[in-house]
């Protein structure tokens, strides 16, 4: 066994051999996209042309990773719900995926755990809550409806908690939620919320969303 490292055939980086994919991506999404839909993103990446872009068949996609064909057509999915890829539709069997661009902080790269936003806080018309948590002075940037396309995970996830309940009057209470609790727990809950029954709903899903969240907040503090 060698032990000095002398004799290791590392790889190399040459031009035309490898791909990248940002440390964001592995740090901030894996944990809530899983593994199949992971695999799936590093062979788009694998196959993205300069502009970002690729082109393979679902079918393709399938035979490279030995997965089924609903198994990527799942995975596509998340992936484009998760803002991790655009899918741009051409004929019924033609789609172009484009790999979107990832923000990412030096935690993120150094690959740490936690999860933080990856925009400076600089609002000059003072459009935020100040929350205090623990002594620690947090700011939060208040969204609404008309907002432009959210620019950190925790936007993102606010922004979809607020579609899927239909709740824009309360972006910014959900937007706390992100800063405060784990995406995996939050899109748990609210897709327990989705799949609850009308009939059963007593107020709307918002406020049932906001009551299972604080019912085991504890738990994921």
């Amino acid at each position: 066994m060698d032990t000095t490292g002398e004799n290791i055939n590392a790889r190399e980086m040459n031009a035309g051999e490898w791909y990248w994919v940002a440390k964001a991506v592995i740090q901030g999404f894996v944990p809530d996209i899983g593994c199949m839909a992971m695999a799936v993103y590093h062979l788009l990446a694998s196959m993205a042309d300069e502009k970002q872009r690729c082109f393979p068949s679902q079918k393709y996609i399938a035979e490279k990773l030995g997965f089924s064909r609903a198994t990527v057509n799942r995975a596509i999915k998340t992936l484009a719900e998760s803002k991790l890829i655009y899918i741009q539709k051409r004929q019924r069997y033609h789609h172009v995926y484009y790999l979107l661009n990832v923000g990412s902080n030096n935690h993120e790269t150094q690959m740490l755990h936690g999860r933080n936003s990856d925009v400076k806080q600089g609002d000059t018309n003072k459009n935020y809550i100040t929350k205090f948590n623990n002594d620690n002075v947090v700011e939060i940037k208040k969204l609404s409806e008309k907002d432009s396309f959210p620019s950190t995970r925790e936007e993102l996830l606010a922004s979809d908690i607020t579609k899927a309940l239909n709740d824009p009057g309360n972006m910014t209470l959900y937007l706390s939620y992100a800063h405060k609790y784990p995406e995996s727990y939050l899109r748990q809950i609210l897709s327990e919320v989705k799949q609850t029954p009308v009939h059963k709903i007593k107020k709307s899903r918002g406020a049932l969303f906001m009551y299972l969240v604080h019912l085991h907040a504890n738990k994921h503090l």
